[in-house]
């Protein structure tokens, strides 16, 4: 897995075959950083994106693109011929397989498709199982797990291959809120590059290193959350709960309202 990541979309355009509208416009970015939150109202594009990234859009569902996206200076269908990319889709259940009996043959489903060996597959499963709190679900079956449970057993799916880029459309909308705590603390200590979809945007205020925003299959902006939330002007598109309070009490910091809990508690501290 490498730890270097760059991603570059010029002028990037995709529409679906049958329809009239673009599902994205002229997109021009530049990663910075390896974790980048997407942000945007609804039909904004943001799954497009990650689905063409993925490989789905223009192949598995018919699409035409223009433009181009490279990834550490190779263009994308080059880079993604050597390397492992995971996408995490919105709905948990249509990643399953749905071939297998217990949790534990879900996770090696996509291994031995792979053909690695017995002791590879049980390793990689061990390692996914543990960081997604899936151990003591290992034996039972798919079918009785609740909404959350199948969230990080489907999160688990796209780990367990060690992909080098993560794509995630949304994966905390069925978790509850100790489910979405947790996920987003092993999320801090994830190593692997990726994209994430959320409307959490305390937490992706606290996490990712830079945040886009779409509307409209159009990207907006792209920057630090901090410059994101201070410049960011639109009804269609919600501020972090951190930003409204400080905003309410009047707190700043660096002359700026704070956009998660750790820059909130460090303008109370620096008001008092």
């Amino acid at each position: 897995m490498s730890n270097n990541f760059q991603l570059t979309i010029s002028q990037l355009s995709l529409r679906y075959l049958g329809f009239e509208n673009l599902a994205l416009e002229n997109i021009s970015a530049q990663s910075r950083g390896k974790r980048i939150g997407i942000i945007g109202p609804s039909h904004a594009g943001k799954s497009s994106l990650l689905a063409l990234l993925a490989g789905i859009a223009g192949k598995m569902i018919p699409a035409k693109f223009s433009g181009s996206v490279r990834i550490n200076g190779e263009e994308l269908e080059a880079w993604r011929s050597q390397h492992e990319i995971a996408l995490l889709l919105q709905d948990p259940a249509s990643q399953l397989s749905g071939l297998a009996d217990t949790v534990y043959d879900e996770l090696a489903f996509s291994l031995l498709n792979q053909g690695k060996s017995d002791e590879e597959i049980e390793s990689a499963v061990k390692r996914a199982a543990d960081q997604l709190d899936l151990t003591n679900l290992l034996d039972q079956s798919p079918n009785q797990l609740s909404g959350g449970q199948t969230q990080r057993v489907a999160i688990a799916t796209a780990l367990v291959t060690e992909p080098d880029l993560l794509l995630l459309d949304d994966p905390t909308s069925q978790m509850d809120p100790l489910g979405r705590q947790h996920f987003f603390s092993w999320l801090e200590k994830l190593s692997c590059p990726f994209l994430l979809i959320s409307n959490e945007l305390d937490d992706l205020a606290d996490l990712c290193d830079q945040i886009w925003v779409l509307k409209d299959g159009r990207l907006l902006m792209a920057d630090s959350p901090q410059e994101i939330f201070r410049q960011l002007d639109d009804p269609a598109i919600d501020k972090p709960v951190a930003w409204k309070m400080a905003k309410k009490l009047k707190l700043k910091l660096d002359g700026r309202y704070p956009v998660n809990a750790h820059e909130l508690k460090e303008a109370a501290e620096n008001a008092n």
